[in-house]
């Protein structure tokens, strides 16, 4: 498999999204189809728990479905995610360690 850029990748699976109609059924309904599609990103997130809870297999394709989801959701709604990674990146590293004070390592 050759390497592909996030940037790439979001406008990859954005042309089937629309092939699909997933865009236009999301776009017609505001802020509730923008609701809509972020609870499908949850519930994404929420199956790749349960395979985890159940020593599972197949937990890569759950989340291949949550960054194929948020993918979506942000060339639907003009974000450039790559830019937002770096951007939020580059904030984060900025932050006190343990900010969110939970040690995993205890």
């Amino acid at each position: 498999m050759s390497e592909i850029s996030l940037r790439e990748l979001q406008r990859l699976v954005y042309k089937e999204y629309q092939q699909n109609k997933f865009e236009e059924g999301f776009n017609k309904h505001g802020i509730i189809g923008d609701l809509a599609e972020l609870g499908l990103i949850s519930t994404e997130v929420s199956e790749a728990i349960t395979r985890v809870r159940k020593n599972e297999t197949g937990v890569e394709e759950e989340l291949a479905d949550i960054v194929i989801r948020v993918l979506n959701y942000c060339n639907r709604k003009g974000i450039t995610l790559d830019n937002s990674i770096i951007w939020k990146n580059e904030l984060n590293q900025k932050r006190a360690k343990l900010h969110g004070d939970v040690d995993w390592a205890k």
